[in-house]
């Protein structure tokens, strides 16, 4: 895959699809949670500063289920990128509409961001005419949300088909270079964590991880199904032995005291350590103890390299330490554990 810096970028019509899926409460972005916006400018000032004609910017942000909906509306956004690059004396757009694109691009505007993408059934039904209506007149197609790469969704797998160049952006390049770091050959010993919910997701990162990495410590909800439906992992696999609260130990909401301390001890032996999911109820004080050591382990080893990743595993992680302590916070979810599961991502397809 191409990077942003190797594309000639002068004189032409950019799209790039970034992630902005930012929590919005009220029509109100708040400062501590825009660091997907802030992320995404270097690569936008990397096509201004090649003198590009007209940027396009795409994204979603959350399910509005193909119907507009204010509380999904893009406002906020493009009101946070504008206090971003309005030093540079460009203004950033809101298209309502992919009608509107070539009229704004016509009246000499540099930056648009066009309304939720999810707003129009066809971007989850990977429509290809809806990607031609919308791609067909630019000139680079620019992948910069890994987070939504593994969705075979229109701006994510049929946008590129249609522009005569397509690469990755500063932020998409930086994730895949971390993720590689802990993919096949990370330094040993090497510890995975992995937790939260929806074992389905997670079961194939298991078994990855199980034959590249010397533990697995399984924890959450995930352990939790995986212990109820027996399910048979290698030795080096570690499901809970014991839970938390103890007076509530049949509920399963944490991982109890002596399963803390096989984890911990695990953690802090590592030279590399990947975390996904929290172990247990972590917003409630009764339920939180699990995850809490775990984040406490690996700040503690200052020796290994540890990359964490997944919306409720930075909830917590932002509840009780600081993503400063951690080597590499990963953005993604869903796609970073499909991609070191060693699964093909359609965004990352559409790109060779």
């Amino acid at each position: 895959m191409k990077k942003i810096n190797e594309v000639e970028l002068k004189e032409k019509n950019i799209l790039i699809r970034c992630d902005y899926n930012v929590p919005i409460s009220k029509g109100i972005l708040s400062d501590e949670e825009d660091d997907r916006i802030e992320f995404s400018l270097d690569t936008i000032k990397e096509a201004l500063n090649q003198e590009a004609n007209f940027i396009l910017l795409i994204s979603h942000l959350g399910r509005p289920g193909g119907k507009f909906d204010e509380k999904y509306s893009l406002k906020s956004v493009r009101i946070r990128l504008q206090e971003y690059l309005g030093y540079l004396g460009v203004e950033v757009v809101l298209v309502d509409t992919p009608d509107k694109i070539a009229e704004v691009k016509a009246s000499g505007a540099k930056i648009a961001l066009l309304e939720n993408i999810r707003f129009w059934p066809e971007e989850e039904n990977s429509d290809e005419k809806f990607a031609k209506r919308i791609a067909g007149d630019f000139d680079v197609y620019v992948n910069n949300a890994f987070p939504v790469s593994h969705r075979d969704h229109s701006s994510i797998s049929k946008f590129p088909k249609f522009c005569s160049e397509k690469c990755i952006g500063n932020l998409f390049a930086k994730e895949v270079e971390n993720l590689e770091k802990v993919k096949e050959n990370p330094e040993k010993p090497a510890v995975a964590v992995i937790g939260g919910a929806k074992i389905e997701t997670k079961l194939a990162v298991i078994e990855k991880f199980a034959k590249n990495y010397d533990f697995v410590l399984v924890g959450g909800k995930t352990a939790n199904e995986a212990l109820d439906r027996k399910i048979d992992f290698p030795e080096n696999v570690i499901l809970p032995i014991d839970f938390s609260p103890t007076e509530k130990a049949g509920e399963r909401l944490d991982i109890g005291e002596k399963t803390i301390n096989i984890f911990v001890e695990k953690i802090s032996q590592a030279k590399t350590v990947v975390w996904n999911g929290p172990m247990g109820l972590f917003e409630k004080e009764e339920s939180a103890l699990g995850t809490r050591s775990v984040i406490s382990a690996i700040v503690k080893n200052e020796r290994a390299f540890s990359l964490i990743g997944g919306g409720e595993t930075i909830s917590a992680l932002n509840h009780f330490s600081s993503p400063r302590h951690f080597d590499y916070v990963s953005m993604s979810g869903g796609a970073m554990l499909d991609f070191l599961a060693g699964k093909e991502l359609a965004g990352i397809k559409a790109l060779q």
